[in-house]
């Protein structure tokens, strides 16, 4: 049995934990030590299991407490291989001891445990940005996050997964019509970006996920894929200005338990697989 948790997603701090009892690992890390500990805890996950940590990219809503864990905890810390080339002084600010700091590349897999994991790239607008698959007996969970636009080896990582764990950033009417300067609108609607409603619905319908009523469904069958092993989705990284939790969980009611939506800053736990 693997217990995981979404254990806080947007600006306000990104982090995942996975464990089987025995190992745990750590995805990103924006909170500080002791709230990620708590949240840990709360989440089930035993702190002294902790392993590794993985780092999806450097911006600080998600690396800004690794470097921490790092001194403090002496885990070994994963980034991906471009960013390990081009993130110079994010790297210099998270402070990694020496010796702990290791990359990780497509094709690469690293073991931590009984998790076996890898990285696929994302286009973000920081260097080597990358989402993860994680590999365990009990099953398989894909994070896929912080990318303006998807491509088939994120969306073949995703059918290959159990769980998803998908950006849904924003709505676009709304981020067009809000607070936000035209030169960030731009930024978060770019290719560099992140992804919209409509494109987490579109990577959902391409993995077979879900089909959108409101669309000719004759027109979409050759984007789903009858064997989708995907059991249950959680949306995350909602924008707590252009987006709304109530709008999504409107727009997917038809799925039940199956998705998950994910409020700023708030916990999600779950388990997969059996004794």
């Amino acid at each position: 049995m693997i217990r995981y948790a979404v254990l806080g997603s947007g600006s306000s701090g990104n982090a995942y934990v996975f464990s089987d009892g025995a190992d745990s690992i750590i995805v990103d890390n924006g909170f500080s030590r002791a709230e990620l500990i708590r949240r840990c805890d709360a989440a089930g996950a035993d702190w002294d299991t902790v392993r590794a940590v993985f780092v999806t990219h450097m911006h600080p809503d998600h690396c800004r407490g690794v470097g921490t864990l790092a001194r403090k905890d002496g885990f070994p810390v994963f980034i991906s291989a471009v960013a390990g080339k081009l993130c110079t002084p994010e790297l210099a600010r998270m402070a990694v001891p020496g010796g702990q700091l290791n990359t990780i590349d497509e094709g690469e897999e690293r073991p931590v445990g009984g998790f076996r994991v890898r990285c696929f790239y994302t286009s973000h607008d920081s260097s080597g940005s990358v989402g993860y698959r994680i590999d365990h007996k009990q099953g398989c969970f894909c994070i896929v996050t912080d990318t303006g636009c998807f491509d088939e080896r994120m969306v073949g990582a995703a059918l290959e997964s159990d769980v998803l764990f998908l950006e849904s950033n924003y709505e676009p009417r709304m981020l067009k019509s809000g607070p936000y300067p035209p030169p960030l609108k731009k930024r978060i609607d770019g290719r560099f970006g992140h992804l919209s409603n409509e494109q987490a619905k579109d990577f959902l319908v391409r993995c077979g996920f879900y089909r959108d009523p409101g669309t000719d469904i004759q027109g979409q069958l050759c984007y789903n894929q009858p064997d989708c092993r995907v059991r249950r989705v959680y949306l995350v990284h909602l924008s707590s200005t252009n987006n709304s939790v109530e709008l999504l969980r409107s727009r997917y009611s038809s799925l039940g338990d199956r998705l998950y939506v994910c409020p700023k800053g708030e916990m999600a736990c779950g388990v997969l697989g059996g004794q």
